[in-house]
């Protein structure tokens, strides 16, 4: 017997090319953060197959603002590094 239902990762890459043609729509930077937003869905696609959701887009988004804040803590790292040795 099949899968009734598609799997996780399944699911989150038919959403993610359901955003192709919204992509190439945009300008190359907007297009360069829009990539980076989704390979960090990517990355957390594990943990978003914990969390218990019929509507993929939740999961996915969390993971697009937890790429947000991660590369916000990583800059702030940087900064801070910099301030020290000034």
């Amino acid at each position: 017997m099949g899968r009734t239902v598609p799997t996780w990762r399944n699911r989150i890459e038919a959403e993610l090319t359901n955003l192709d043609n919204f992509r190439r729509a945009l300008n190359s930077v907007d297009r360069n953060a829009l990539d980076r937003l989704i390979n960090g869905v990517r990355t957390r696609r594990t943990a978003g197959g914990m969390l218990p959701a019929h509507d993929s887009w939740k999961p996915m988004l969390l993971a697009m603002l937890l790429e947000c804040c991660s590369k916000i803590a990583e800059l702030e790292r940087v900064i801070e590094t910099l301030i020290d040795e000034v």
